[in-house]
């Protein structure tokens, strides 16, 4: 852990100590009894996170959408806590739940959009703070937006981001149903509900595309995301029943939080992140604790995401640490009214995805002003659809409140300063190929000022269609969209990457490379642009220019896992095992879980000669994944280079038990053989000669030969 994350715990630890009987006695002779009541034991709650990806504040019943389906949901609220009125200050996956673990604003934790930022290790994160009191700590997670190597796994001590079975690169497409992450949260608690836990569940199934599954898809025809929604909430309901039946649902601080809302076709904006206004910014927040909080409560005052980590710590008695820029809503929960808080809103978005002006904005009593190209002054209260700009009419309040942002902007920073290292070299490479230094966005080929996202609002239609089209496999018209969006837009590296990936999908590999070529001609150090094409160039066996282009990409970011495991990859094809070695070992620092590195590894270190630890390897691999056939096809071949042939054949056996294949039914007849078992060879060879598909290639040949020399040697005994 590094320096500085040790004088933010030193900080913290003090607060602690600072906890005097005088303060104790105060706390309670000011509560009510019935409120004590209310709070009593809850320094003894697990605590339980779930997180609703893309999830409307109102489109739930229990905010007053009359054609919910959300019974599991609206029962939480009515035996808790609801607040009527919580925003994220981001309407993006990873940043959104950054700012809920360390209770900070996207300036100071530094994660700014989804894709090439980290939340750095000098956070403290709430997960880190529970652990050291002791909880056991566990996550459950549906998309790659929030997987481990973005740094949201900080003090877990499980972090369950597996989405696809046998996945080996991970990509924005990764991603689980709520009836996956249900069924391993729950096996997890099975084994695990005897401590104290911290467990964060979250689901993402209201994300495009909406498809919710049978019966939600047919009882929601027409209404996807509603379908989805649903489905959803019936997961949150087993959740609370698992805890029912573990009886330690009266145990347990439930906090349900929506990390940001979706615009469902608002003002054209199809999906999230464009724009900041209320449908993608109002989420819902609900606290639950089985008689330790007030039943059926409604909080009206205005609650943020980072509000979330100080309140968790109030509620179960640990103290908030200094540098957390939310506040603790215990007051209000408590019963106590609340001051009105202003509350801080940004998306890089706009910039980094589509080349348009970043926006930023305050909340502020009624009153939210968006700093943009063309700023926008809305009358929450009035107006709370947001439907007229008052910035002319009230021009003197949008100065204030603008001129409040920028200062908000400041003070926001002025706490990271505090609170955090220098920046390295690498990192500020990292952040100038992203267009950010000093938290603002720049353009790096763009003169003049940036576009309004509203005056680009065809051009982003544009690019959805295209999307649409892509989603329906309608590859032809999504090309001709994508193309016209790049023409339109030509220094976003996106739409290169857009238009490169649709063409490899369509087969059209050499065009794909063109285009990313062509992207990274226009805008080079470009790490979505870099990053495909070293895909590309590995796919397509040209492994000189997919080393150097894996280099260029780990000179901006050390820590990228697809350039540290491709260029691992190709060494090992060329029979580089040491430096294969080197690429896989830092690989695995980012992601260790990853089962297919962890052969990979063991493959390698075998490769080169350490044999013994390349077999403890494999044998822990076996031991957690028994049913997978490649740890045993592999370890057969690492034993037959040790011409141990029992071995090598007992491991092929097990392989060709869990996946029958007539090419293992090949190798496993010679292993046979050499073992001196020629009958039960004879049988294994003329089974692979019956059901191969590769009849009349060269190996079906030449086994078909050498099964002739068995038999005579057979006719012989």
């Amino acid at each position: 852990m590094n320096k500085q994350k040790d004088v933010l715990r030193t900080k913290y630890h003090t607060i602690d100590k600072r906890i005097t009987l005088a303060a104790v006695l105060i706390a309670f002779s000011v509560l009510m009894p019935a409120l004590v009541h209310d709070m009593k034991g809850s320094r003894d709650l697990n605590v339980l996170l779930i997180t609703l990806d893309t999830t409307r504040a109102d489109r739930l019943g229990c905010y007053g959408y009359e054609r919910a389906e959300t019974p599991n949901l609206d029962a939480i609220a009515a035996g808790g806590v609801r607040f009527a009125e919580a925003y994220t200050p981001v309407p993006l996956t990873l940043p959104s739940h950054c700012s809920l673990f360390t209770g900070t604003y996207p300036p100071y934790h530094g994660a700014r959009n989804n894709g090439f930022y980290y939340l750095d290790d000098w956070n403290v994160t709430l997960t880190e703070i529970l652990k050291e009191r002791g909880f056991m700590t566990a996550a459950f997670v549906a998309s790659f937006t929030v997987d481990s190597r973005f740094g949201l796994a900080q003090g877990f001590d499980v972090y369950d981001d597996t989405f696809r079975a046998g996945e080996i690169l991970k990509s924005f497409r990764s991603e689980r149903r709520a009836e996956d992450v249900f069924n391993s949260f729950s096996r997890w608690l099975g084994d695990h509900s005897g401590g104290k836990f911290f467990s964060w569940v979250h689901f993402y199934d209201p994300h495009l595309p909406y498809a919710p599954p049978p019966p939600f898809q047919e009882k929601f025809a027409g209404r996807p995301y509603d379908g989805e929604v649903a489905y959803m909430d019936h997961f949150v309901g087993k959740i609370m029943d698992k805890l029912r039946e573990k009886n330690i649902h009266e145990k347990t601080l439930v906090v349900i939080a929506g990390d940001h809302g979706e615009a469902l076709g608002e003002r054209r904006e199809m999906d999230h992140g464009l724009f900041l206004y209320d449908n993608t910014l109002r989420v819902p927040l609900i606290l639950w604790a089985g008689g330790h909080l007030p039943e059926g409560a409604e909080i009206d005052a205005r609650a943020c995401l980072i509000d979330v980590m100080p309140t968790v710590l109030d509620l179960i008695g640990i103290p908030v640490p200094e540098e957390i820029q939310g506040e603790s809503l215990a007051g209000a929960i408590r019963g106590k009214k609340r001051k009105q808080v202003p509350v801080y809103i940004e998306t890089c978005f706009p910039w980094e995805n589509y080349g348009w002006s970043p926006l930023s904005g305050l909340i502020k009593g009624r009153w939210k002003c968006i700093k943009a190209p063309k700023p926008e002054l809305y009358d929450l209260a009035r107006d709370p659809r947001e439907n007229l700009n008052l910035v002319q009419i009230e021009a003197g309040i949008a100065r204030r409140m603008l001129a409040e942002l920028d200062e908000t902007v400041r003070e926001i920073r002025s706490g990271r300063a505090e609170g955090r290292r220098k920046l390295t070299e690498e990192e500020e490479r990292r952040l100038r190929s992203l267009g950010y230094m000093g938290g603002e966005a720049a353009a790096a080929k763009t003169s003049g000022p940036l576009p309004d996202p509203k005056d680009k609002i065809e051009d982003y239609v544009l690019y959805f269609r295209g999307n649409l089209h892509e989603t329906r496999g309608e590859y032809r018209k999504a090309a001709r969209l994508y193309k016209e969006v790049l023409v339109r837009n030509p220094d976003v590296p996106n739409n290169y990457v857009n238009l490169g990936f649709l063409y490899a999908k369509m087969d059209r590999m050499d065009e794909a490379i063109r285009v990313l070529e062509k992207g990274r001609e226009k805008i080079p150090g470009s790490p979505a642009i870099l990053s495909r094409l070293l895909s590309f160039y590995s796919g397509a066996s040209r492994y000189e220019e997919a080393l150097r282009t894996g280099g260029m990409i780990l000179q901006l970011d050390s820590r990228n896992f697809d350039a540290l495991f491709l260029s691992g990859s190709i060494q090992a094809k060329l029979g580089n095992w040491e430096q294969a070695l080197g690429f896989y070992e830092k690989a695995r620092e980012i992601e260790p879980e990853n089962k297919t590195l962890r052969r990979r590894c063991a493959y390698t270190m075998a490769a080169l000669g350490y044999r013994e630890e390349a077999f403890q390897r494999y044998r822990r691999l076996s031991a957690e994944y028994p049913g997978d056939a490649k740890i045993h096809k592999e370890l057969s071949e690492i034993y037959s280079h040790t011409a141990d042939w029992e071995e090598a054949a007992a491991s092929l056996r097990k392989a060709l038990e869990l996946a029958p294949a007539p090419e293992m039914c090949h190798d496993y007849a010679i292993l046979l053989e050499k073992t001196g078992r020629l009958e039960a060879a004879i049988k294994w060879l003329r089974r692979y000669l019956e059901q191969s598909e590769e009849k009349n290639s060269l190996r079906w040949k030449k086994a078909r030969s050498e099964l002739a020399r068995w038999e005579k040697r057979m006719e012989k005994k």
